[in-house]
């Protein structure tokens, strides 16, 4: 999208001012100053006053230079995001951060529910009540942020991206603020954590909670949904844009190894020594080095993370401590209960594997942006962005959106981007008539076919980060790959003891056959090729106003 920058409606901070002050002289008699519990609905009631009260009219920009002029991942902070700092947290250390106090980036923690109208009920609100809870004993756990207008401006070497609190002329509600039926929202909820599932196979958003893998695939997304509400859904594309605009905005990159995540820890290996009623196994000491503290392990008899047998002795256990036990060997202490592993005997083993966090691995983080542990690999452990946790070592995929593989030539393709508006129209096996054309991913050839490709540029589709041209890196461009989204299942030794059907993206299964050498015979099935839906149709939005 090209904008005239003749027309930013911004005259050097006065509009802000303005803003400001008619706040300032209209707050003390506004009751939406401050927010508002009533104890006999169990919910606040006065949010959407709230952050209207709030708003400054500040405009924050962040400025990617395209490919064409650097290769970097690095970005501009402009606009009123100019020179301002966040510093990564931990633990133990609180990082600057100049965001905290600005409007535009609060994100509170909450409790709410949703409305099968898709409207947000915050029943409490973390420093504000006593009701709030992050373990689930009053619902699901949210991050609420204000109502958010984004724009786009583009020149021949860059592009700019804009948010404000206001909806200054040329500037769109952020994806996933409107309803389906184009009204505004009182507030964005994203949750925070990634999906478990409680005793009766709802969705949570808890801290403790084992991440459910049923979460990375569209299907289980749509189905376990349902079974909270008409007004819930899955990781959606606008929570993944939010996540997105953030990092950028404040830590000025399109890299998120800027702060970090379990990316590149699949550390695995066996036991030394068997041991009956221990809390803890036995491994070689130069194996141990690779396991960090606060790392969940499995132990089982099968080294593929995707059988039963891998967490047949212990699954999902916390590494509390290290004891070296000889010169040749060290234990990993576990929390939970006594374990009994086996001595190594031919095939006979126990294997120790590293898997994803339990939710709640960054609720100790002194600030909104960081790691647990800044003495560790930033690339073993999730990270907290805008106080939502992320990156806990585990796929989750979007329910709104899908993929369609589009063949141009015998050698030659490429996919087209397709978004419901309302997710409970969401559908699982082809686009269908509530879906709507938002772009395409660049082009591929047979050669790069099922491949992870990393994107040089970006451009901004109804809210969504799309990549533009390919041949960047992990270092360079977008720094994040995309492609081989064709659903893919794999059965393995079909009819045999050892029988195994595996469910992923045929992206999904280079990377996991390159970390795990298959064994025995396998049948693919591939998912076929899409319907197609109708025509493009316009993004719903509300009208736009100048607030000067």
């Amino acid at each position: 999208m090209t904008v005239d920058t003749k027309k930013v409606v911004r005259v050097d901070g006065l509009a802000r001012a303005i803003t400001a002050s008619l706040n300032a002289t209209i707050g003390k008699a506004d009751t939406g100053r401050a927010l508002t519990r009533d104890d006999a609905k169990g919910e606040y009631t006065n949010i959407a006053e709230y952050w209207k009260a709030h708003r400054t009219g500040a405009v924050y920009g962040v400025q990617k230079p395209k490919w064409s002029a650097t290769n970097s991942p690095a970005c501009v902070k402009t606009r009123d995001n100019t020179g301002l700092v966040i510093e990564r947290s931990t633990n133990t250390t609180a990082g600057r951060d100049d965001y905290r106090a600005l409007n535009a980036f609060q994100c509170m923690n909450v409790n709410a529910t949703v409305g099968d109208d898709g409207k947000p009920h915050v029943t409490a609100i973390e420093g504000h009540d006593q009701h709030y809870d992050r373990h689930g004993r009053n619902g699901l756990v949210w991050i609420m942020t204000p109502p958010l207008y984004y724009s786009v401006r583009e020149t021949s070497t860059s592009l700019e991206i804009l948010i404000s609190d206001s909806k200054w002329t040329g500037f769109s509600p952020m994806p996933g603020l409107l309803l389906p039926d184009g009204t505004e929202r009182a507030c964005m909820l994203h949750a925070k954590y990634m999906a478990g599932l409680d005793a009766n196979g709802k969705p949570t958003s808890w801290s403790g909670i084992q991440p459910s893998r049923d979460f990375g695939c569209q299907n289980d997304y749509i189905d376990r949904a349902a079974k909270l509400g008409k007004g819930y859904s899955g990781l959606v594309s606008a929570d993944v844009a939010y996540i997105q605009i953030m990092l950028m905005m404040k830590w000025a990159t399109t890299n998120s190894d800027v702060l970090g995540g379990m990316f590149q820890h699949t550390m695995q290996t066996t036991v030394t020594k068997g041991e009956s009623n221990a809390h803890r196994v036995i491994v070689k000491t130069t194996d141990a080095a690779g396991f960090d503290i606060d790392n969940y392990v499995n132990v089982g008899t099968d080294g593929e993370r995707n059988n039963t047998g891998n967490h047949s002795v212990a699954e999902c256990r916390r590494i509390i401590g290290k004891t070296v036990v000889d010169a040749a060997n060290t234990a990993l202490d576990l929390d939970g209960d006594a374990i009994t592993t086996i001595n190594p005997t031919g095939n006979l083993k126990d294997y120790v594997s590293v898997m994803p966090y339990k939710t709640g691995a960054t609720d100790r983080i002194l600030g909104t942006d960081g790691i647990p542990h800044g003495e560790l690999s930033i690339m073993h452990q999730p990270v907290k962005l805008q106080n939502i946790e992320l990156f806990n070592g585990m796929y989750e995929g979007e329910q709104d959106t899908l993929i369609k593989a589009v063949k141009d030539s015998d050698t030659a393709g490429h996919c087209e981007l397709w978004k419901t508006y309302d997710t409970t129209k969401a559908n699982k096996t082809a686009i269908a008539a509530d879906y709507t054309h938002i772009g395409d991913f660049p082009a591929f050839t047979d050669k790069t076919s099922g491949q992870w490709l990393y994107g040089q540029d970006i451009s901004i589709a109804a809210g969504i980060p799309l990549p533009v041209g390919t041949g960047a890196s992990s270092a360079t461009g977008l720094c994040d790959a995309f492609g081989g989204d064709r659903r893919l299942s794999l059965s393995r030794e079909l009819t045999k003891l050892h029988e195994q059907t595996l469910r992923m993206t045929l992206d999904e299964a280079v990377a996991y056959f390159d970390a795990n050498a298959p064994r025995g015979e396998f049948v693919l099935v591939v998912a076929g090729r899409p319907k197609a839906g109708k025509a493009r149709r316009d993004e719903s939005e509300n009208e736009e106003y100048d607030e000067r």
